[in-house]
């Protein structure tokens, strides 16, 4: 039942070239039985079908199609444009579980009030749609933890977030959402819940790429920069672990997208002499993910939904479809 003072959410899908994969993505929205949404979608410029696509939904969609400056430029566009006082992104290949996904996520955001950003759960699916793992459960939010290993927690999907959060910690920025999770955990207060709220397509063209795994550090290197920090994040100990956690997330995203070897073992490398002692973590960890990134997508869902909840986020970044 909805209500007078129901918030408005806005969801804005930044886009590029999708169109095979974008349909399902903006009905996924218009399906929810939440009535108080916004779609908006900002296409990059697409030459494919994409904007037949947008046409064919009339004013049940909002959408522009410009040249931008990449995909935090379109979703802070979006953002801009939307009115709801809850916000957040799709990427043009995922999807929302319906019909339910908004509404539980509205009635949890009135229910805490002190909450600024909600994350939940999701299922993995292949590039045809199919469903290739059980219910994925992120851990708790833990600010210590996703700076300490350079691991965002919270896969993007899935979250919803505070119109007024992000106006008070900044705007998502090229440094992909993990930057935007660790300034909001500054400030804010995030919080998981057992909601299913998202189906993240998997697929071995959407992996990290290059550049994103190498921005792990740079942001990494860039939140200790912030002045005032409090312990420990203040502590020369402490950030020299997380840069050296950093730099194994990158060779690990080198591996998982690029396949290149050599480049991944030198960011290894590069983290053992940024802190020696954690030598044993760190070439531990990388042998296991790189191990894990040779078996098959389908394999790997299934040992996500298993064993490994940690594993959120080291292959995921912030995609421009």
């Amino acid at each position: 039942m909805l209500y007078i003072n129901d918030p408005l959410v806005s969801i804005v899908i930044p886009c590029l070239n999708r169109a095979h994969y974008l349909a399902p993505t903006i009905d996924s929205i218009l399906q929810q039985d939440y009535s108080y949404v916004e779609c908006i979608v900002v296409d990059g410029g697409s030459t494919d079908e994409t904007l037949d696509i947008l046409k064919s939904y009339g004013n049940r969609i909002t959408w522009i199609s410009e040249p931008d400056n990449g995909h935090a430029d379109a979703i802070n566009k979006g953002w801009r444009k939307g009115k709801g006082d809850i916000i957040t992104w799709l990427n043009a290949d995922d999807m929302y579980v319906v019909p339910d996904a908004v509404s539980q996520v509205v009635e949890f955001l009135k229910n805490n009030p002190q909450v600024d950003v909600v994350y939940g759960d999701y299922t993995g699916i292949s590039r045809t749609g199919k469903i290739t793992s059980g219910l994925l459960k992120p851990r708790e939010w833990d600010l210590e933890y996703a700076v300490k290993y350079c691991i965002p927690i919270i896969l993007q999907p899935s979250s919803f977030i505070r119109r007024s959060i992000v106006e008070k910690a900044g705007w998502l920025d090229e440094n992909d959402d993990h930057w935007l999770w660790l300034r909001i955990g500054l400030v804010g207060k995030i919080k998981y819940a057992p909601i299913h709220i998202a189906h993240v397509r998997r697929d071995i063209g959407l992996r990290m790429e290059q550049y994103i795994s190498e921005s792990k550090v740079v942001l990494t290197r860039k939140f200790f920069e912030q002045p005032g920090l409090s312990a420990p994040f203040n502590e020369k100990k402490f950030k020299k672990r997380a840069i050296s956690n950093a730099y194994v997330i990158a060779a690990i995203g080198i591996w998982s997208g690029s396949r290149k070897l050599f480049l991944s073992l030198k960011y290894l490398f590069k983290a053992l002499s940024a802190d020696i002692l954690n030598s044993f973590h760190a070439v531990k960890t990388y042998l296991a993910y790189f191990i894990f990134y040779l078996f098959p997508v389908t394999w790997q869902e299934k040992i996500r939904g298993k064993r490994w909840r940690g594993i959120q986020g080291i292959a995921g970044g912030s995609k421009r479809e």
